[in-house]
């Protein structure tokens, strides 16, 4: 923890507990903070005094007082001492701890704060579960680790908004209550007592008013604001949020992917001859599976769909023959360890929840194949396998092949993607300290349902079609439209889209035909987005935006996999805050006043 600025007059101490060092040896000080530690040796007794900067150890045998006192604080208690900065004795210097060359020799103690047996200590060797933790979140923060993240985040958020200052960016604050809006989560709502029976919603993302603000001649905005969305939980996301929101007119493609590459050199503190690799979004899903995908190491996939198209092996041939069918393959060369046959039925578990059936496979070993389904493998698929791994970048020789198949092609992807991942953390290929940032685009401007022939936006219902696919844009056959592209990006680091953004629709004509492909009514769209649509009419200037995750970009520089270590009072798996007890129910006297009942449950 490096040094704080200067304190202001006034303080009750006059040095932090990380601070003393053999230059102040002889000067009388007074230190505040927590009792790491009581050591009583007899005739002699010391305190580890903690406080954020570090620990100073106190000693007592110039003390006046009675010593026996010293047994009434408890850990964790908080105190204030005075005394003479000595030299520790040559054989009690500790060269692990900063100020372990020196103690405080105290002259006066006084108890500020008495503490009741904590449920656990926060510098403990042994740490306390998860959930105990964030019952107890205060304590947690008490650690290290936890106040060296949130200094860690402090000075990530200084750097973004300086990075944002020093190209003419004016920060604006936008609504959190505001109107709910159709942005792929559901909202959070909150009833309106002024108002019965309508609600406010909190904001997903200021994704309109940013670009209201473009129609209102702001020209660069970016705002580091909270977001909502009642969405299912994982490791790297909370129901609310932090991001670091941007908007700007008259932008081309160059300039959007110019402006990602300047934050993320200053957050990161990255050489100033960095720069970040493109890749389409359709050569993402080709390699990877995943459109976020983690680049520190190879592994890359390769489509087989039609080597199976006539293959004996019936379940890969009624795949390749589906519509939207897929088989992805990839290759482990035997250089990079064993796979016993324990680990390779193991296998079914890592794609399982991504609606996989199975994992297929076969051996190479000394140009022969076994194992798996090698009996449906002969000399020219091999060879045709061979060649493609190879263009992927994998050696020739001997390995595993797996493959994923399914007749959705998007399953086949993200379980092509899991395997790619469990294997890179099955043989170490992944560089902990490195850091690997993709720019992705071409991004399709939708989803499309084959089943039910409706299409979902991919990006959020404002986001522009290429140029050169605005024909197909208005073509009536749904099937065509899904092959639209949007000017839509993604910026990635280590396996985590950490920003995204797009190029927006600033033509009535253009919002009006999203609006219909997403199959709103002209009512529907008045209802939720007249506002937008209105403003739309009044002179729009060519614009585009993109949001960074400022809790991903912290889990990424604090090296952590779990992004409630990163936010100071975060929720659980399940959007409950432990400490709080929320959420929970209003007095019936609330409810009252709001003018809403809650539903029987059956």
């Amino acid at each position: 923890m490096s040094s704080p600025r200067k304190e202001l007059s006034g303080s009750m101490r006059s040095h932090h507990c990380g601070e003393l060092r053999e230059s102040d040896i002889g000067k009388t000080v007074t230190l505040c903070g927590w009792m790491n530690k009581y050591r009583n040796l007899g005739s002699l007794h010391f305190i580890d005094l903690r406080d954020k900067y570090g620990v100073t150890q106190l000693g007592f045998e110039s003390y006046k007082g009675d010593v026996n006192d010293l047994r009434k604080f408890s850990l964790e208690s908080v105190l204030l001492a005075t005394g003479k900065v000595i030299a520790r004795p040559d054989s009690a210097r500790n060269a692990n701890m900063p100020t372990g060359q020196v103690e405080v020799q105290v002259e006066s103690i006084r108890l500020l704060s008495l503490a009741e047996e904590v449920p656990f200590l926060p510098h403990a060797m042994v740490q306390a579960t998860e959930d105990l933790r964030l019952r107890y979140r205060y304590l947690d923060l008490r650690s290290k680790k936890l106040q060296d993240i949130l200094a860690l985040r402090s000075g990530a958020v200084r750097k973004a908004r300086q990075a944002l200052y020093n190209l003419d960016f004016v920060e604006v604050e936008t609504p959190i209550l505001y109107k709910t809006t159709p942005e792929g989560a559901r909202d959070y709502i909150v009833p309106s007592r002024v108002h019965p029976g309508k609600v406010y919603a909190l904001p997903q993302s200021p994704q309109t008013l940013k670009q209201l603000l473009m129609i209102a001649n702001t020209d660069k905005y970016f705002q580091i604001c909270r977001c909502f969305r009642d969405e299912d939980l994982r490791a790297d996301r909370q129901p609310e949020f932090t991001q670091i929101d941007i908007e700007v007119s008259f932008p081309t493609l160059e300039y959007m992917k110019n402006l990602a590459t300047h934050m993320v050199k200053n957050v990161f503190e990255l050489p100033e001859n960095f720069e970040m690799k493109s890749i389409s979004y359709d050569e993402v899903m080709r390699d990877y599976g995943s459109d976020k995908p983690d680049v520190r190491f190879g592994l890359k996939q390769f489509n087989v769909t039609d080597l199976f198209k006539t293959s004996t092996f019936t379940t890969f041939a009624e795949v390749a023959a589906a519509k939207y069918g897929m088989v992805k393959g990839m290759f482990i060369p035997a250089t990079m360890g064993t796979l016993a046959r324990k680990d390779i039925d193991g296998l079914v578990e890592i794609v399982k929840p991504y609606g996989g059936k199975g994992v297929a496979w076969f051996k190479v070993e000394n140009g022969a194949v076994t194992g798996g389904i090698s009996k449906f493998v002969d000399a020219q698929m091999l060879s045709v396998l061979v060649e493609r791994a190879e263009k992927q970048g994998n050696p020739k020789g001997d390995g595993w092949f797996f493959f994923s198949a399914d007749k959705n092609e998007n399953i086949a992807h993200d379980c092509a993607d899991a395997l790619r991942r469990h294997f890179g953390k099955t043989f170490n290929l992944i560089a902990p300290d490195q850091y690997a940032f993709l720019w992705v685009y071409d991004f399709p401007l939708f989803d499309y349902d084959a089943e039910a022939n409706t299409l979902h936006a991919k990006h959020h219902p404002f986001t522009r079609p290429k140029d050169e696919d605005v024909e197909l844009y208005f073509s009536d056959d749904k099937s065509k439209i899904k092959d639209v592209k949007a000017y839509a990006y993604d910026i990635v680091c280590n396996g985590y889209e950490i920003g995204g953004g797009s190029m927006r629709i600033f033509d009535n004509k253009q919002q009006s035909r999203m609006f219909e492909l997403l199959g709103f009514t002209p009512e529907d769209a008045q209802h939720q987005f007249g506002f937008f649509i209105e403003a739309l009419k009044f002179g729009t200037p060519p614009h585009a935006g993109m949001a960074f995750g400022m809790d991903r970009i912290v889990m990424l520089l604090a090296k952590t996999d779990s992004i409630r270590d990163v936010i100071a009072f975060p929720k659980t798996a399940s959007a409950t805050d432990l400490m709080a007890s929320s959420p929970s129910k209003p007095n019936p006297a609330q409810t009252k006043e709001l003018g809403f009942q809650w539903l029987k449950e059956d």
